[in-house]
């Protein structure tokens, strides 16, 4: 298997669900609000011909500076768009969203003794197509044992998957879908035989500006711990993972590296608990990331802890 095919695919807009599948690009009408809402601006501020000369040199300096800032914010607005699958609330919701901001993670983090120690807990999922093979390649995503040999991953990674593995420390180990949640992009896997420590998830959210770090494998290659740092918690609306039904979920918007095969592992305090649970990068932003919430998962991962019994995957993404 071609891991970096297996790992993920993109659209034209270059919109990413770290795993497998692509995020919606932008609509011909996006494009046409955005074109106007630029247009509108620049004649607005004086960069058209027409506008009267008289205004003097200083004036057209500070009109020009209005074009730059204006457009700058336009160009927010439609990275947004790329990144994400969101219909906007507010303008202050896609500008807010749209900028990565605040101080970058602190590179220093990854070696936290507490954040080694979640190592052994931390798998990569592999999921081949099912029968019949409706869909074309498997999928490589991360994951992460939360109850005695009960693994929680994205939904979106085992979509139509057939045969499902997880690798722990190197080994390979069979595993059963017990839970397939394609509107919270949630699924658990029961593995027998896993030994691997549960992750102990975080008893209260964190606050903008905390460091965390985005545990997992991406690119289908070996384990990385990488810094983040936490820019806001907030419901986000957005579609289930076959663009369909309108969904709301608790989200950590995460300034930090998140790559393709990231989808599934956890989001971990410094202490080494469990936030989150990475889904989603932005296409415009690569620095800018996505996880559900420890609340937000909680239902699920409770649902699935005790199952045994496989349940179907639905169809590919």
């Amino acid at each position: 298997m071609d891991p970096h095919a297996a790992a993920e695919t993109r659209n034209t807009a270059g919109a990413h669900w770290p795993g497998l599948g692509t995020l919606r690009g932008v609509r011909p009408l996006d494009a046409s609000i955005l074109l106007a809402l630029a247009v509108a601006a620049a004649a607005g501020l004086g960069l058209f011909p027409g506008r009267r000369a008289a205004e003097g040199a200083g004036h057209r300096l500070e009109g020009f500076r209005g074009v730059v800032a204006v457009l700058a914010a336009v160009v927010l607005v439609a990275a947004w768009m790329l990144g994400t699958d969101r219909v906007p609330g507010s303008l202050d919701d896609l500008v807010r969203t749209s900028s990565t901001g605040g101080p970058a993670p602190d590179p220093q983090l990854a070696g936290a003794p507490a954040v080694a120690g979640a190592r052994p807990s931390v798998v990569k999922v592999r999921a081949a197509p099912g029968e019949p093979r409706r869909c074309t390649r498997g999928a490589v995503g991360s994951g992460f044992v939360y109850a005695p040999e009960h693994v929680l991953t994205n939904a979106h990674v085992v979509a139509g998957a057939g045969d499902v593995r997880v690798e722990s420390g190197g080994r390979p180990h069979d595993a059963t879908v017990v839970v397939y949640d394609p509107q919270g992009d949630l699924a658990v896997l029961y593995v027998p035989g896993l030994t691997a420590p549960a992750l102990p998830f975080a008893r209260e959210p964190v606050r903008s500006g905390a460091d965390a770090v985005v545990l997992g494998f991406p690119l289908d290659g070996p384990y990385q711990a990488q810094p983040a740092r936490i820019r806001e918690l907030s419901r986000i609306d957005g579609r289930d993972i076959y663009g369909d039904g309108e969904v709301n979920r608790q989200t950590y918007t995460i300034r930090g590296l998140v790559r393709n095969g990231n989808s599934g592992g956890p989001l971990v305090t410094p202490g080494g608990r469990v936030l989150g649970v990475v889904f989603g990068v932005s296409g415009g932003h690569p620095d800018l990331g996505y996880a559900l919430s420890a609340a937000e998962v909680a239902d699920t991962a409770a649902a699935g802890a005790r199952r045994t019994g496989r349940v179907g995957t639905g169809d590919c993404r």
